[in-house]
């Protein structure tokens, strides 16, 4: 009788972590829009982004890793006299982040923030339609959170906010508007599964 009870409270607790989200390795798929701020948000029309990413859970400890790489896109605004020329940015960027939150219940709260380095790609055509193109990878960092729904016993669909501010020379469409500005700042409002 004894030994049925300590199996059944081993499967029992087995299935709760799993619950929980926690504890191993994870994978993921993420996507949403881009919002521009601070400089960019003169310049830049909201984006979009795509992802995956894989979550690392230690158990039923509130504290994991996780890291990101993704896709992000935005376009400049339309043309104005003080803007030289239309373009686009496009990043790829690959993010190393902390995690903080309840691995119990349905809806989880969390916490993430990290450091990461950016591929950033400025390229389009000047006033007098010569094409560009200026590539640099810098490094960042990014602080957010969001919530996490247990879809089952593995699966979790999320929805996340992060501050990004990432290091810049140059910025040809934002330096045309603003002088001095040394971070590109952009919020990835985001989406997706965890499996």
């Amino acid at each position: 009788m004894r030994v049925c009870l300590v199996v059944l409270g081993f499967v029992t607790t087995a299935t709760l972590a799993r619950a929980q989200g926690a504890p191993g390795f994870r994978v993921g798929l993420e996507g949403g829009a881009d919002f521009p701020i601070e400089n960019q948000s003169d310049v830049y029309k909201t984006g979009w982004n795509a992802g995956i990413l894989f979550p690392i859970n230690f158990g039923d400890s509130p504290f994991g890793i996780r890291i990101d790489g993704a896709y992000h896109r935005m376009d400049t605004k339309d043309l104005m006299f003080f803007v030289p020329g239309s373009g686009k940015v496009e990043i790829i960027d690959g993010t190393f982040d902390f995690t903080l939150g309840p691995r119990h219940g349905s809806v989880q709260p969390y916490f993430l923030g990290g450091v990461g380095v950016y591929d950033m790609k400025f390229h389009g055509e000047d006033v007098f339609a010569n094409p560009f193109s200026e590539r640099s990878t810098r490094f960042g960092w990014n602080a957010g959170g969001g919530i996490a729904f247990a879809l089952g016993t593995t699966t979790r669909f999320f929805v996340e906010a992060r501050y990004t501010s990432v290091s810049i020379d140059t910025d040809r469409f934002s330096n045309s508007i603003h002088t001095g500005g040394s971070r590109f700042t952009f919020i990835p409002l985001s989406a997706g599964f965890v499996f």
